[in-house]
């Protein structure tokens, strides 16, 4: 559902580290950034509260191109799946992804609990006809390039079919993430050779050079580790794994990124000198930081859902709020939907036929 091929994206106020308001400044940023035809705000959460803060100056500015929907509960970072299922119908999660399932908003965005997520928009969206399960997908940057990780954590024990889905999946997102009309997809083991990595890795290796071989996917093969940050002609653009290596690849990743950018700091201003001649690399130190910086891939969708669902960090501030929301108004008018459906129902045709 779009109001005049204007998306409605509905955001869950309430599911953040940073607190309401900071999410508030996402959205505000997002709206600023955009046309007034881009896309509207519904903002699930304390209505009260949310009225409250758009009185405010800084945000009178976007109160004509946001809607606000009262939602008595919110679900905690820790909660369980099941609790924020069967007591958290009123939550704000649940009333962002109720709206996308009532064609009131075509897509929902949530800072919080992951797993309560993945229950909540399974239940209420169900997947779409021929896939099992969701899988996140999140956006990588590297250094001349970005790529997708397929699972990000929401399938810690997927089976080769799961997987096999998750493949599609990335495939189709990765068009619309990074542009790309056929991206490369590998699957994420411990050697290039064949009969490397666990049986479900091999298990997948088999249906995915099917998927290859009917090109319903462009399908690499085995790639490892070291591969993922290759320079762009050798690279890899969509790296599959189970979501319990994925999750714990990424966490890896950020924490790297993180210490990385403290030693720098840390060495460039230990002396004088150092610090003077950060006069003249500024400019060098700038481009890399924009380069490798994950604010501006924020949003991480739900994919493979009959609704788009997109997670971001429960620590996100400002910025990614931004970046994830003009992340999901990117995807919702890319229209890859009906053609990843037929890709599905093919792949799930081939599995038939080899038996």
């Amino acid at each position: 559902m779009q109001s005049d091929g204007q998306p409605i994206i509905a955001v869950d106020v309430m599911g953040s580290d940073l607190g309401p308001i900071e999410i508030l400044e996402g959205v505000c940023l997002a709206l600023k950034l955009s046309s007034a035809d881009d896309f509207r705000a519904v903002l699930v959460g304390d209505g009260n509260l949310i009225s409250s803060a758009l009185s405010q100056r800084r945000f009178r500015a976007i109160s004509k191109r946001v809607d606000i929907l009262h939602a008595a509960d919110v679900i905690a970072m820790d909660e369980s799946p099941t609790k924020a299922l069967r007591h958290k119908k009123n939550s704000s999660m649940a009333q962002a992804i109720e709206l996308v399932r009532d064609g009131k908003a075509d897509g929902a965005l949530s800072c919080g609990n992951t797993g309560a997520l993945v229950a909540l928009g399974t239940v209420r969206l169900r997947p779409i006809e021929g896939l099992e399960r969701p899988v996140l997908a999140t956006v990588i940057p590297a250094i001349d390039r970005h790529f997708i990780l397929i699972d990000a954590g929401a399938n810690p024990d997927p089976s080769a079919k799961q997987m096999m889905h998750s493949a599609i999946l990335g495939s189709h997102y990765g068009k619309v993430a990074l542009k790309m009309a056929d991206p490369r997809v590998g699957l994420l083991s411990i050697g290039t050779e064949e009969g490397k990595g666990t049986g479900l890795v091999q298990e997948a290796h088999g249906m995915l050079k099917v998927l290859g071989d009917k090109q319903i996917i462009n399908y690499s093969g085995l790639i490892e580790g070291f591969q993922l940050f290759q320079e762009q002609g050798a690279a890899i653009d969509v790296v599959l794994c189970d979501g319990f290596v994925g999750n714990v690849l990424l966490k890896v990743m950020e924490s790297i990124a993180d210490r990385l950018k403290t030693f720098l700091r840390r060495e460039l201003l230990r002396n004088p000198l150092r610090a003077f001649g950060c006069l003249f690399i500024g400019g060098a130190l700038r481009t890399v930081k924009e380069k490798l910086s994950s604010e501006r891939y924020g949003g991480a969708p739900l994919l493979g859902l009959n609704g788009p669902l997109f997670k971001a960090h429960g620590s996100s501030d400002r910025e990614k709020i931004c970046h994830a929301i003009l992340i999901a108004q990117r995807f919702l008018r890319s229209g890859v939907g009906d053609e990843l459906r037929c890709q599905v129902q093919r792949a799930n045709g081939l599995l038939r036929e080899i038996g």
